[in-house]
């Protein structure tokens, strides 16, 4: 029985997916009964699902939702970057789509976030017919300026060494906190909990894989053609205050795909779903009820 006052929580069935390279956590909340597609979140760089946690609350009315750590990250497998095209944005999104078969989701509204925006627009351009809409938040999808510790990380043989045992707690706090538009909002709590699992066997080699593929000229190239043909609904939301992407990109971003609208959000950082995740919620239901 329901107490007075209290919602009922919605349906929860995450769980670990095994997939063809290992196994995925998926996050997968309410919404059998919606009409529309499953929701599909995919997030950005050196976090985890749990960036999500916030906002998902806000989608489950609407839509199942469903929001994986990614390959690499989080409670998912961390295999060796060479047996997974070093974590490219193409390959996220084709084991995206393996999750999709597994769980037997044939279409979705999808949702990329930063680095997820990426793999957003890979997987809409490897496979059109199962992406209904799309909502790109903040994407990191043009090169783009990088911190100091991500020029080490470039550097020849010795960049993924200095990654791997000089990237701690504290430079990770660093550049969770520029992703909101005041440091005063950063949870210790959520720090933790991303260095734990960046810290796991494995994630560091990950993360730095991914990295260095928002780096590689030749990965970023590619996406412009890739925004170009996307034929799904796609609306852009960037937070007027994210000190992450520079705020050219939003643009940039709309004007390359073709009907794309834009949305600012005021007094954001670079993490709406975290840092207002009531206003990017109505946000994306209002694009997707269209």
């Amino acid at each position: 029985m329901i107490e007075p006052g209290f919602a009922s929580a919605p349906p929860d069935a995450s769980r670990l997916v095994p997939l063809s390279f290992g196994r995925v956590f998926l996050r997968d909340h309410g919404g059998e009964q919606s009409k529309r597609p499953p929701l599909l979140l995919l997030h950005g760089l050196l976090v985890t699902s749990h960036a999500f946690t916030r906002l998902i609350p806000e989608l489950v009315p609407h839509a199942r939702v469903l929001a994986p750590d990614l390959p690499g990250c989080g409670d998912s497998d961390r295999p060796p970057p060479v047996l997974c095209a070093d974590y490219s944005p193409r390959w996220q999104a084709a084991a995206a789509l393996e999750l999709l078969d597994a769980i037997g989701v044939d279409q979705v509204d999808l949702v990329g976030h930063s680095w997820g925006g990426a793999i957003a627009v890979c997987l809409a351009d490897a496979a059109p017919h199962r992406v209904r809409r799309i909502v790109l938040v903040d994407p990191t999808v043009f090169a783009m300026p990088v911190p100091i510790e991500g020029r080490l990380a470039q550097l020849p043989t010795l960049g993924p060494y200095l990654f791997k045992n000089l990237y701690r707690r504290n430079e990770l706090r660093r550049y969770l906190a520029r992703a909101f538009s005041s440091e005063d909002m950063l949870s210790e709590a959520d720090v933790d909990l991303y260095w734990d699992r960046l810290a796991r066997a494995g994630g560091r080699e990950a993360a730095h894989a991914m990295l260095m593929q928002l780096m590689h000229h030749e990965t970023m190239a590619a996406m412009l053609p890739r925004l170009r043909a996307i034929t799904a609904p796609t609306l852009v939301v960037w937070g007027d205050r994210d000190a992450i992407v520079p705020r050219e990109h939003a643009d940039r971003v709309t004007a390359a795909i073709p009907g794309a609208q834009l949305r600012w959000l005021e007094g954001c950082g670079h993490s709406p779903a975290e840092e207002q995740p009531e206003v990017l919620a109505a946000v994306i239901d209002e694009h997707l009820a269209h």
